[in-house]
């Protein structure tokens, strides 16, 4: 790959695997020039006969990723198919139902979280606000009394 210098138009016989893709700093072996260089791609036209090839592929690639049909085709419903084909290529539909409890537990953590934050930074917090060692002190017993209610009822 030959490189010019923008500067002082010397050329350079650069092996091209030295420059990655993302490209890379030079600097100019005899004006000291330093400049990035990135390799430029070169834009095939795109041919009838490539989109074709990238049909097939699509085609081949459904039919490998899809599980074999049922050999009693009573047993599935065309529309089925059609919805766990779809399902696959588009993950959008595939929407995660969130479990109540689980949004709970971590609002519990998260609020146990914060308050260790508090209590990590009570000094220059008591500055603000005054009582914080009394609230903070309150919400941890608070948590120990839930604790312990959970533990009796196991």
């Amino acid at each position: 790959m030959i490189i010019t210098c923008n500067n002082c138009t010397k050329k350079f016989d650069i092996d091209s695997s030295l420059i990655p893709e993302k490209g890379r700093l030079l600097e100019c072996s005899s004006c000291s020039h330093k400049w990035f260089f990135k390799k430029e791609t070169i834009i095939e036209p795109v041919t009838e006969f490539k989109i074709n090839k990238i049909n097939e592929e699509a085609e081949r690639f459904k039919e490998e990723s899809l599980p074999e049909e049922s050999t009693n085709p009573k047993t599935k419903d065309k529309t089925n198919k059609d919805k766990d084909i779809d399902s696959r290529l588009d993950p959008s539909k595939n929407k995660k139902n969130y479990n109540i409890l689980s949004l709970i537990l971590i609002l519990i953590i998260s609020f146990t979280a914060l308050i260790i934050l508090l209590d990590t930074f009570q000094a220059p917090i008591s500055k603000i606000v005054p009582d914080i060692e009394f609230i903070l002190y309150n919400l941890y017993e608070t948590i120990n009394d839930i604790s312990l209610f959970f533990k009796d009822l196991i």
